[in-house]
């Protein structure tokens, strides 16, 4: 239930960073190139694609405004994370030029629909803040972004290629690790969230006196979950806001809280379930497994595949021209 605002700004920002790295075509201010011309060395190629220090550079001081990163000290601190992007650079550039050759397109439809899911209701003008912040308009922001969806749909295609997993593998990894997979103190809640105290205490009232909890909750509760009764579903502790964890797990069965106060409004649940700790059966722990499985080898197979498509193309890295140079 974080703030939406916080995490709206948040998404863009993040995403601005992750549409960023396609360097190849960024352009270093002209003062800049005039100040320092060791910025127009090339540290990397892809083929027939330069990548210059200033690109570089220009990296990094994304990732310390958009993630808010210290200044890296010392200079062989600043050193090893220009190579760890390097490596980053080359690869996007290896697997953008990968989609070309598949002939991989982003239509604007696809494009158009990104940029609805990533903003939402997000106000245009902080975006535009933001983008300033980083010398970008808000269309080369989106000609990045198109690039970004590019490359995700040529991971995707491949991954869904080669990566496999039968139920045996499933049920193999469940039996020899079936301590790991284990749920701690459980409960299953409904919630009822309405804007004033007022209100509270007097819904809690009608359903002191015998109320169903959950139609009330599809009459007056203004929460998302009011569709479904209020149900907020199993949750262990760690899942929930604490002022509603502590007034939840010290409920019994069937027992309703005291009206609780958040910064979303004011809220009543009603405990419907109690688990204490135990193991999970394996049709609860298959999805989790699945997940770590399928993470696992496509970690596998993303790194043996652009090791296989940077042997198709002249990759050359300057890892000299990283370092500052010594002081005269």
């Amino acid at each position: 239930m974080a703030h939406s605002g916080t995490l709206k700004t948040t998404f863009v920002q993040m995403t601005l960073l992750l549409c960023l790295v396609f360097l190849s075509s960024c352009q270093v201010p002209d003062d800049k190139v005039s100040v320092e011309s060791r910025m127009d060395q090339v540290v990397g190629s892809v083929g027939d694609q330069d990548i210059t220090l200033g690109e570089l550079e220009k990296e990094i001081a994304l990732y310390q405004t958009v993630l808010k990163m210290a200044k890296v000290e010392p200079k062989e601190g600043l050193a090893r994370l220009r190579k760890a992007l390097l490596v980053r650079v080359v690869e996007n550039v290896v697997l953008e030029r990968e989609a070309n050759r598949q002939g991989i397109t982003v239509s604007n439809d696809e494009l158009d629909n990104e940029i609805r899911v990533l903003l939402g209701e997000y106000d245009k003008e902080n975006l535009g803040m933001i983008l300033a912040e980083n010398n970008m308009s808000f269309g080369e922001w989106k000609k990045y972004l198109s690039r970004t969806i590019k490359v995700r749909k040529l991971t995707v295609r491949h991954m869904d290629s080669v990566v496999s997993l039968s139920d045996e593998e499933i049920k193999k990894y469940f039996d020899e690790n079936a301590s790991d997979f284990r749920w701690s103190a459980r409960v299953r809640a409904l919630q009822i969230m309405v804007n004033d105290e007022t209100t509270a205490e007097q819904v809690r009232e009608k359903l002191i006196k015998k109320g169903d909890f959950s139609a009330m909750a599809k009459k007056v509760s203004q929460s998302p979950d009011a569709v479904a009764g209020g149900d907020l579903g199993f949750f262990s502790r760690g899942q929930m806001p604490p002022e509603f964890e502590n007034a939840v797990f010290r409920l019994d069965e069937g027992e309703i809280s005291r009206v609780i106060k958040s910064i979303y409004g004011f809220h009543l649940f009603k405990v419907i379930k109690k688990e204490d700790p135990r193991a999970m059966t394996f049709s609860e722990a298959r999805e989790r497994i699945k997940e770590i499985l399928i993470t696992q080898r496509r970690e596998e197979e993303f790194t043996s595949w652009i090791i296989s498509l940077k042997k198709k193309e002249s990759v050359i890295v300057y890892p000299e021209i990283l370092q500052e140079p010594s002081p005269s």
